[in-house]
Order: structure tokens, then C-alpha cells, then sequence
């Protein structure tokens, strides 16, 4: 997702929040690691992962497995 999209409807009218919110952004860009390889998104493929994470988001909507 674009940085654009995320920030578009953010609204400062505090220059001291401003400037945190900059420094936050800048130490995060600064502390950037590779991600691993559980870290990276991508297709899944292992039938008992999917079956637990379709149990969660189950769960979370109140309809039991």
C-alpha cells in the first residue's frame, strides 16, 4: 500500500506533532532490516496452516468449526 493512501486524510494542525510524527517516520526508515523469510507474504500452501487460520477468522465472526 502507497504511504500516499495510508497519510492522505491526516490532518496536523500541531507544528510539535508534526515534527514527531516525521521523526518517527524517519527513525523507522532508518531501522529498516530484511525481511525474513516468515516475515514475507506469499501464497500458502501447507493445508494445516490454512485450516488454523480459518478457525481464527471463524472464531473472530462467532461461528464454530
Amino acid at each position: 500500500m502507497a504511504t500516499s493512501s495510508i497519510i492522505e486524510n491526516i490532518r496536523v494542525n500541531n507544528p510539535k506533532v508534526l515534527e514527531e510524527y516525521v521523526d518517527a517516520m524517519e527513525e523507522h526508515a532508518n531501522n529498516r532490516h530484511p525481511r525474513t523469510d516468515d516475515e514475507k507474504s506469499g501464497v500458502v500452501t501447507d493445508p494445516e496452516r490454512t485450516r488454523k487460520f480459518m478457525a481464527k477468522v471463524l472464531a473472530k465472526k462467532g461461528i464454530r468449526t
